[in-house]
């Protein structure tokens, strides 16, 4: 990783309780970022310092658990590095660091604002109940903003990092990703997709949690829309 001052990529990875597997996801970020942030807070073992020790930049942990509070405190943290792209990756091992260089050339080559990794351009193993729910999920999404996404749900995410300071974020749990695109196309970013591939099989969201998904786009959209 080279100098801070002169950061240009930062990847940001929101981490719990992931003291065993942390350090290799690190390390592997490493190799295609400047810097790598983990917050891990509320974790109750040791996922902090591995990740250090690893050579990530870890925000002092707060026992608040929460992916959207994560989020939002490694955001301002990377945006403190002053740097031109932040990606935006889980560290669980479903999104590759290894496809971070993908996920930067749209924004290399201005073509975008936010890069987002499509799960069903690439590959996804989940249960056919959580691909019908993320088809239900993105056409409302169509619908809600009348903009097309093939995945709206991802969490593999790649910003210019001046685009990304003008969301005002507010989810503390996981709602938060359904709020970082639902802003980024209400504000009509230039929004370019790019192909990922899940090499686990992933449990996905239970029927229950998409239908609170799907109420949170329709009642944030319209608050946006009113407040305008």
């Amino acid at each position: 990783m080279s100098d801070p001052s002169t950061v240009q990529t930062v990847a940001l990875l929101p981490a719990y309780n992931l003291e065993t597997s942390i350090a290799g996801i690190v390390q592997r970020t490493c190799h295609f970022v400047d810097r790598v942030i983990v917050v891990a807070d509320a974790s109750r073992d040791g996922t902090a310092q591995a990740a250090r020790e690893a050579g990530a930049l870890v925000p002092a942990p707060e026992m608040v658990r929460g992916k959207g509070f994560a989020l939002r405190k490694g955001i301002r943290a990377a945006l403190a590095l002053n740097p031109k792209f932040i990606v935006i990756l889980d560290s669980d091992g479903q999104h590759l660091p290894e496809e971070i260089p993908q996920m930067l050339q749209p924004l290399l080559e201005e073509r975008a604002d936010l890069v987002s990794g499509s799960r069903f351009l690439g590959t996804l193993r989940t249960r056919f109940i959580n691909k019908l729910g993320n088809h239900f999920l993105r056409m409302l999404s169509f619908v809600l903003t009348w903009r097309w996404l093939s995945d709206t749900e991802t969490g593999y995410r790649a910003f210019r990092a001046d685009a990304l300071a003008q969301l005002q974020l507010e989810s503390n749990g996981y709602e938060i990703e359904s709020e970082i695109m639902m802003a980024s196309l209400l504000r009509k970013f230039r929004i370019v997709e790019v192909p990922i591939h899940v090499p686990m099989a992933v449990p996905g969201v239970t029927v229950w949690d998409g239908f609170k998904v799907a109420w949170f786009k329709i009642s944030y959209t319209l608050r946006m829309r009113l407040s305008a």
